[in-house]
């Protein structure tokens, strides 16, 4: 049961921890990259020995044997996935979850509606949510649209950070998802806003004062879906859907909403957590199914390898039915933390890959860019995680195979581009 609760707590991981550990993380190298390899002709050859050597250096190093990496890399010179470890290998449609890259769905529902005049990033956030109890957050008068696009609203993100235990409710340190989902055994229940919201008004939870600095809030980007609902009159999931699903011809692309719909859409990639006991043992067990209605607007989403990098380039390129103008605002980097050093209104940016977003749930890690200059999608998924039993999560093996995962997409690009 110990081992069973660690693989429930990979639905999110706190940012503290993670900021701190990505801190000293940055200044240690991958040592997969210092393997030599004799070369290959062909692009396609080498990526699939790129992809192979960073498989390949996790498996030896922690034991894995179930779960794997993938690789999809387009450019004008043409479009190449590799996989290994992943059985049948990935193809162009194969689901998997996208987690937070979720979250440029969500900025730019917001930033068209902005540019239809709709609403204004700039706007307090008062003006579009109900006059409610539920949604009497601290500092409301004081939150715009724009602060929340940009984690920089100071929003409590109730479903990835522990509760304090100062507050008087029988949830108090803990994960409120954890305890509906857990200790009231209630696993398919539907979250809504309102009752997520509930819970940080009741309590009074705050991070910090609006633009005091950078937070990283999924709370945040579910208040922006809850402005979209209360502009449009529609769902979220079905704007998202009508905007964006469909005219884009994004047919393999789908919300997960309801607490019931655990599993997904044939076909899809598995997922597995590897965790090392105290006593030397592997344990490694499947992750595919979740309950995902608590994570709307900020991982909720479903897609596939073509439809997600296409859904990049679109985003990027102007042709997304967000104006390059209003992409430009969302391109405007400020600081952020360690684990996101550049971040705009729901995309950040890496030297050497372009633009997008990164995604984690229940062992799906992801990075998706797209790059202007050399006009290149490149996505990097692995479909595993490992670590430790009993230690703070997420530790130093995470990280290591987060930056493993950008490093050779980095790599991956310059053989595609050179």
């Amino acid at each position: 049961m110990k081992l069973h609760n660690q693989v429930m707590k990979l639905r999110s991981f706190p940012t503290l921890i993670f900021t701190l550990l990505l801190v000293s993380f940055m200044m240690q190298s991958c040592s997969w990259e210092d393997e030599e390899l004799p070369p290959l002709k062909g692009t396609e050859a080498r990526l699939q020995q790129l992809n192979d050597s960073l498989f390949n250096h996790f498996s030896s190093k922690w034991g894995i044997k179930q779960g794997g990496i993938f690789m999809r890399i387009s450019s004008p010179s043409g479009t190449y996935l590799v996989s290994s470890n992943i059985t049948p290998p990935v193809q162009d449609n194969s689901h998997f979850r996208i987690a937070s890259i979720s979250k440029t769905f969500t900025a730019a529902a917001i930033m068209r509606l902005h540019q239809q005049g709709l609403l204004s990033i700039n706007d307090i956030i008062t003006k579009y949510l109900p006059n409610t109890p539920d949604y009497d957050i601290p500092y409301k008068d004081q939150i715009t649209i724009k602060l929340l696009l940009q984690h920089r609203a100071g929003v409590f993100d109730v479903t990835n950070q522990d509760i304090p235990d100062t507050v008087d409710q029988e949830y108090a340190g803990k994960r409120y998802s954890d305890y509906i989902r857990g200790e009231l055994k209630q696993d398919d229940h539907n979250f809504t806003f309102d009752e997520l919201f509930g819970v940080i008004a009741q309590n009074g939870l705050f991070n910090h004062t609006p633009n005091a600095q950078f937070h990283y809030s999924n709370s945040g980007y579910h208040l922006l879906a809850k402005i979209v609902e209360q502009v449009t009159g529609m769902s979220f999931n079905d704007y998202i859907t009508e905007t964006f699903f469909e005219p884009l011809h994004l047919n393999n692309t789908y919300g997960v909403v309801s607490g019931t719909d655990q599993r997904m859409r044939d076909s899809f990639l598995e997922s597995f957590a590897t965790i090392l006991d105290d006593k030397g043992s592997l344990h490694t067990f499947e992750t595919v199914e979740d309950n995902m209605s608590s994570t709307i607007a900020d991982g909720h989403i479903v897609s596939t390898p073509a439809d997600i990098s296409r859904w990049m380039e679109l985003l990027i390129t102007g042709q997304a039915g967000v104006s390059a103008a209003n992409v430009a605002l969302m391109k405007e980097m400020l600081p952020g933390d360690a684990g996101n050093e550049r971040y705009g209104l729901g995309l950040t940016f890496d030297q050497g890959l372009g633009y997008g977003h990164d995604g984690f749930h229940a062992s799906y890690l992801s990075r998706l860019r797209y790059d202007p200059a050399t006009k290149t999608t490149v996505l990097v998924v692995a479909t595993f995680i490992y670590f430790l039993d009993g230690q703070p999560q997420p530790g130093p093996e995470f990280l290591e195979l987060a930056y493993g995962l950008r490093d050779m997409g980095i790599e991956g690009a310059q053989i595609v581009n050179h």
